[in-house]
């Protein structure tokens, strides 16, 4: 049920969000030329053109793209402001948005997709989203209201959000097999040795200590995906979740560089704004997660 729509709104969002008419069809459940009408009509009360369209394809106006940001958080408002009216009949119902970093699904201490299971299982109209960002990312999702809640190593904690820690992820040192280290032998594997070569590091999560001689990376990557090709290629040496790497060194691709001083840990939290009303499905989902991770423990 929606209290509050905007038909027009919502088509624009949506066409923003597919790329143009021909997908966003599919998604409303309406023609083209259907779409193409209530953009012309938003057009007409706003009073500017919101997108062009045509044979050079979909592209946002400079006032489209500031109406799109606007229009999103509109509706994301309304939608809020619908489940918090529902609720009141005792319905699980609204948005639940869920903002985790990349790579976590293997991650043991977390169980994720347990905690999804839990959730779902129950009846709901719940309209799930989840979005993969940073740490820094995540956190001004949250500030903004974009996000209900969210799970990630916030080593940078801020007084807006509360954070609540949920399990450990341990990272060590990995090699490619096409790099130098990759047949050495363990008595050569020391700090010493390891500074002598370029490594690459996450954006948001600098985990390889300065006091092995290179204060700085030589690639900076945004994701767990790209910095396991770095080091596939031969060229870097990169820190990585066990649990991520675990099939790589199993498969023969990858080496760990094992030294007591080449392991770290990322704590892992579940932040939510201090300031929010907690809705019932960010409350029981909270709770799945909980649940999921004191399971898993």
């Amino acid at each position: 049920m929606k209290l509050l729509r905007n038909t027009l709104l919502e088509t624009f969002v949506t066409v923003t969000d597919c790329g143009g008419f021909s997908d966003a069809q599919y998604a409303l459940g309406i023609t083209q030329s259907a779409i193409s009408i209530r953009i012309r009509d938003l057009e007409t009360a706003l009073g500017y053109r919101v997108c062009e369209r045509g044979r050079g394809g979909f592209r946002l106006t400079e006032r489209g793209a500031i109406a799109y940001q606007k229009a999103r958080s509109i509706l994301r408002s309304a939608r809020d402001f619908d489940a918090e009216l529902l609720e009141l009949r005792d319905a699980v119902t609204g948005d639940l948005r869920i903002g985790v970093v990349d790579a976590v699904s293997s991650l043991p201490g977390l169980n994720l997709a347990q905690a999804l299971r839990r959730f779902l299982v129950r009846p709901n109209e719940v309209r799930l989203e989840i979005v993969v960002a940073s740490p820094a990312g995540l956190t001004q999702q949250l500030i903004s209201g974009a996000l209900n809640l969210a799970i990630a190593p916030f080593r940078n904690q801020v007084t807006d959000l509360s954070y609540e820690p949920l399990c450990c992820e341990e990272h060590r040192l990995y090699c490619g097999r096409d790099h130098p280290l990759f047949t050495a032998p363990d008595a050569l594997i020391n700090p010493q040795e390891i500074a002598r070569y370029p490594h690459c590091q996450r954006s948001y999560d600098r985990l390889v200590s300065p006091g092995l001689g290179r204060p700085d990376p030589t690639a900076v990557v945004a994701n767990m995906e790209a910095m396991a090709m770095l080091i596939e290629t031969g060229q870097y040496l990169g820190p990585l979740p066990v649990h991520f790497a675990e099939s790589r060194v199993k498969a023969g691709r990858f080496r760990e560089l094992a030294h007591p001083q080449l392991r770290w840990q990322s704590a892992f939290s579940l932040a939510v704004r201090r300031s929010q009303v907690q809705r019932r499905a960010v409350e029981l989902f909270g709770q799945d997660i909980r649940d999921a991770c004191s399971a898993a423990a």
